[in-house]
């Protein structure tokens, strides 16, 4: 993904021009990510414009010293060989652009974070390992921020990740998704947190997880392996219910499996999973589908589908339009 930091530098310092301003608003409206993105980038200017200091060292040598005493993860692309994963030292980047000081970063304190962002676009996956030596899995269309702080592992979730995370008695690990922070014990599981999704679902396949109220830190419940707690993100209402967790995480081995979706919500999971956006025509019921995708494109897929229930269908590059019969 190709982040056009020259243009938000610009319109972040008020020097924009009419013609970069034009780029600028194309690239935000491409993709609800970018929005996302531009926001995160934009809050970092906020907070490194306050800096106390406002002289620039050096770039390149700025860069160097940062890249030392960084740690960044280590990925790999899975699954198609088109993934992007997109590594940013947020703040360091901005930073050299707008011309600003770091000296917050190269003379750091103990007591200060460290942070990137990684993105799976939509349509792939991506795994990776982070600096503690917990690996992650990220689903298509999800974005995970890991903060390092001295005494816990901090990591922002927006869409779906698979942890598989490294015991540390002296540094919590943490997720946290909209309302919900997940506590971890050394463990692995699963968290589904996408933004147009109504409820969090974190599934445990092995050792402890408390799931906590951000809002006033009280624990709303602990899971056990092989259960699954589902939160209703307007109340924080729970349940627990009894999960296979090695059906849930299929995704990371590039399967996924439906069960006893309805229409709307078979849409978003394949939108997310062929990185297309499709159009629902002739809605007069919901029906409700039970399949597995595996390798199958697109064509494949509906061809599949319209065995299930009678439709016509439109491919046009990324839009795809579904009518029911």
């Amino acid at each position: 993904m190709e982040i056009p930091y020259e243009q938000i530098a610009a319109f972040l310092k008020g020097e924009i021009s009419t013609s970069e301003k034009m780029k600028l608003e194309a690239w935000l409206e491409d993709n609800p990510r970018h929005r996302a993105i531009f926001y995160s980038l934009e809050k970092e200017w906020k907070f490194l414009k306050a800096s106390p200091t406002n002289k620039l060292p050096d770039k390149e040598q700025v860069w160097a010293k940062i890249q030392k005493k960084i740690d960044f993860p280590t990925a790999a692309t899975l699954y198609t060989k088109h993934t992007v994963l997109k590594i940013t030292g947020i703040a360091a980047s901005i930073a050299l652009i707008l011309g600003i000081s770091l000296s917050f970063l190269i003379n750091r304190t103990e007591h200060q974070s460290i942070q990137f962002t990684a993105f799976a676009p939509l349509g792939e996956k991506t795994q990776l390992t982070l600096p503690d030596s917990s690996r992650v899995w990220l689903n298509s269309g999800s974005t995970l921020t890991y903060y390092a702080h001295p005494h816990q592992r901090l990591i922002s979730l927006q869409g779906e990740a698979f942890f598989d995370v490294k015991k540390n008695p002296h540094k919590l690990f943490i997720v946290q998704s909209g309302e919900i922070s997940v506590q971890v014990h050394g463990t692995s599981f699963n968290v589904s947190a996408y933004e147009s999704d109504k409820v969090i679902s974190v599934s445990l396949e092995k050792g402890h997880v408390s799931l906590i109220n951000q809002s006033n830190g009280v624990v709303l419940t602990d899971l056990r392996p092989n259960q699954m707690a589902e939160i209703t993100k307007s109340d924080l209402k729970y349940r627990v219910v009894a999960d296979d967790v090695e059906t849930t995480k299929l995704w990371t081995k590039n399967i996924l499996k439906v069960y006893n979706n309805d229409i709307y919500e078979v849409v978003k999971k394949l939108e997310r999973w062929y990185g297309v956006n499709i159009t629902l025509e002739n809605v007069t019921s919901r029906p409700h589908y039970t399949f597995v995708v595996k390798t199958e494109s697109m064509r494949e897929f509906l061809d599949l589908m319209n065995r299930m229930t009678p439709i016509t269908y439109k491919i046009e590059g990324k839009e795809v339009y579904i009518q029911l019969k």
